[in-house]
């Protein structure tokens, strides 16, 4: 038995044994991480948590509790992805699909008793919270093109992504234990029903001119970097941090999202360089001309393009001016 067991704990936790499976173990874990609020906690806890002597042998299937962590964090990560699947497959308008994100995303909430916040590790060892960086900012990432859908079908008033993603996420990840029951499941309910009232049209929308596009090109100012990309495009982003106001010489740095599938470079990928402007950021730009050019991130399967260096009209306008950090997807440091 763990020896960091008081006398209450093992009496508690020797009860009649029940199978626990590694999922059970990281899921007390996740429970215990928020109901305490920090990352400081023992393997007796987590034991404890399970109500199953047998999860005392957790200590066993981890190399140590960082590593217990850090699987609780994936898990999330993973809950969360599997609900934005469901969305991004479900039929109906963009508020039909943000509803089965929702609904989707509770379910999994009840049945593991919470979600970790992405944005609450910063007593985490560094290249963990760069790891939950990448977590944040790709489901932030596919939450943004799923809201940005609705305002283009006319079913969801989104006059700003960053605040509307922030407010779901907020409402899913916070810092509480839930019981699944009926009770949970009423209040479950309930939330849907607010955040699809919050974010849904009141009004019948204005037609917002988005030009179906089919391929767009774009280049460098010298020619020597040629690249194609697929549309319509979804997102254009404005950031304003300090980073991208000294590289672009502007009060704010504009960026077209496209996915990863749709892009292909036409000539001058090796004139590309690239400069790493912070801990988790780098820059792409043309080594002839210094012209910006697109950001590819394999990661998240994004790439950010400087709309200027596209021949024409992208054919949307940006989500909202704004900040946005510098550990934004096209500027995380690769791998």
């Amino acid at each position: 038995m763990s020896p960091d067991l008081t006398t209450a704990e093992r009496t508690d936790v020797l009860k009649p044994a029940r199978s626990v499976t590694r999922a059970d173990v990281v899921d007390a874990a996740t429970r215990v991480i928020t109901r305490r609020g920090d990352h400081r906690m023992r393997w007796a806890a987590i034991a404890y948590e399970t109500g199953s002597a047998q999860a005392v042998l957790a200590s066993q299937w981890f190399e140590d509790l960082p590593a217990l962590i850090e699987e609780c964090y994936a898990r999330t990560s993973q809950g969360l992805a599997e609900s934005l699947l469901r969305a991004e497959t479900a039929p109906g308008t963009a508020l039909d699909r943000l509803a089965a994100f929702l609904v989707a995303a509770l379910e999994i909430r009840r049945g593991r008793g919470a979600f970790l916040s992405f944005r609450r590790g910063g007593d985490l060892p560094v290249p963990l919270q760069r790891r939950l960086h990448e977590h944040d900012t790709t489901v932030r990432m596919r939450l943004k093109r799923l809201l940005n859908k609705g305002r283009r079908d006319g079913s969801l008033a989104l006059r700003n992504l960053d605040s509307a993603v922030e407010l779901l996420l907020a409402s899913l990840q916070v810092p509480t234990v839930v019981v699944d029951g009926p009770e949970q499941r009423m209040w479950d309910s309930e939330l849907v029903e607010l955040l699809l009232a919050a974010l849904s049209e009141p009004h019948p929308p204005e037609a917002e001119p988005v030009r179906s596009i089919a391929v767009m090109h774009g280049a460098c100012v010298c020619g020597s970097v040629r690249y194609e990309v697929q549309g319509p495009f979804e997102v254009m982003s404005h950031c304003q941090c300090s980073i991208c106001r000294r590289h672009r010489g502007t009060a704010l740095a504009t960026f077209v999202s496209v996915p990863l599938a749709g892009f292909s470079w036409i000539s001058g990928e090796s004139a590309i360089s690239t400069y790493q402007s912070s801990d988790y950021g780098r820059r792409a730009f043309c080594s002839k001309c210094g012209s910006a050019t697109p950001v590819v991130d394999v990661d998240t399967g994004v790439v950010q393009c400087p709309p200027g260096s596209l021949d024409g009209e992208a054919g949307i306008r940006p989500s909202a001016p704004g900040f946005v950090p510098a550990t934004w997807p096209a500027f995380r440091r690769p791998r």
